[in-house]
């Protein structure tokens, strides 16, 4: 009878427990947000894209120079904390750039325009508007023409304008497009960035800023077309935008080594500002505080602008006020703790 027991028992446990029932997904997940398109009133072909949460808080996105409708994808590095914020992103393709066909005679107005209109089809009336690099000679002309619809506004190594007596505004277009040919035939010397920055911290960031370069130069079959890209460079040798008084929260961030965009361009438009500016200044960084510091321009979109993230011995916590990079301990950095690595402590 034991020996009978025995065997049950042995057959039981011979027998392998019933795997869990697999969850199948009812929907896809996403690859990308997708690109849409308007007829504008002009009769243009308007591309933008739109990360489209109903009620979240949304931020109009200006890329940098030569970026695509595609642009937010990179910092989608840290989309978690976006979604977690409740942060929707719109971007809207410029002029002779991914898939919008280039016309010579197009203007900033022309884009704050075409802006406008993607705003009112997507039923967007207020944001907070988000400009890096190159793009901040446009977002200049969006904050001049329609104040009364930007909550809060944010500059990150973003372009005033740029010396009659460089060489983008003494060069003809036609040179322009010339040198930048190669650059723009090969993406990834376009995007080309220092290797010591984001790119060793967030893994895939520079294939990721190559296939934008792709995007923005090859995907409607331009071949790579300088066109659009040396026009931009032009447009910033133009007279800045005429902001006066902007009533609303504004935000700079500006690294003090940055050779491309210094801080005195941010200066520029903080002077323009009547009410509350917030200028967070990065002592020894470059131009890829743009993306170094996303973290913190998100919490501040997202109201939280009174603050600073600040990563110490493995926990981020927010910290009243501006904090002074070079006051923080050597165990410590700005922003989530995913920008330490190993023992590369960056302040």
């Amino acid at each position: 009878m034991i020996l009978r027991w025995l065997m049950l028992i042995a057959l039981v446990l011979a027998v392998p427990a019933s795997a869990k029932p697999i969850a199948f997904p009812d929907r896809f997940d996403p690859i990308g947000t997708p690109l849409q398109s308007l007829q504008s009133r002009e009769g243009r072909t308007v591309h933008f894209t739109d990360t489209g949460e109903p009620g979240w808080r949304p931020m109009l996105f200006i890329g940098g120079v030569g970026t695509s409708a595609r642009a937010p994808e990179l910092v989608a590095f840290l989309d978690t904390l976006r979604r977690r914020l409740k942060v929707r992103i719109i971007a809207v393709e410029r002029n002779g750039l991914g898939d919008t066909a280039y016309d010579p005679a197009w203007t900033f107005a022309d884009y704050t325009g075409e802006v406008r209109q993607v705003l009112d089809r997507l039923g967007v009336k207020r944001f907070a508007l988000v400009a890096i690099s190159g793009g901040g000679a446009y977002a200049g002309h969006i904050v001049a023409a329609m104040p009364e619809r930007v909550d809060s506004w944010h500059m990150l190594a973003a372009i005033a304008s740029a010396p009659a007596s460089t060489p983008v505004c003494t060069s003809d277009q036609a040179a322009l497009e010339a040198g930048l040919g190669r650059q723009v035939g090969a993406p990834r010397v376009f995007w080309a960035m220092s290797p010591a920055g984001v790119v060793a911290k967030v893994p895939g960031f520079a294939d990721r800023a190559a296939d934008e370069g792709a995007h923005a130069y090859f995907i409607a079959g331009q071949r790579g077309d300088a066109r659009g890209v040396a026009r931009e460079y032009r447009r910033f040798c133009d007279a800045p935008a005429p902001v006066a008084a902007f009533p609303a929260p504004a935000y700079f961030y500006y690294g003090e080594a940055d050779p491309l965009v210094p801080p005195s361009q941010g200066e520029y438009w903080a002077s323009k500002v009547a009410g509350k500016v917030a200028f967070r200044r990065y002592p020894g960084e470059g131009h890829d505080v743009q993306y170094r510091h996303w973290d913190q321009l998100l919490l501040d979109v997202a109201g939280h602008g009174d603050h600073t993230l600040v990563c110490e011995r493995g926990r981020a916590r927010l910290v009243a006020g501006l904090v002074n990079p070079a006051q923080l301990s050597k165990t410590a950095t700005l922003g989530v703790c995913a920008w330490l690595n190993g023992d590369d402590v960056g302040h």
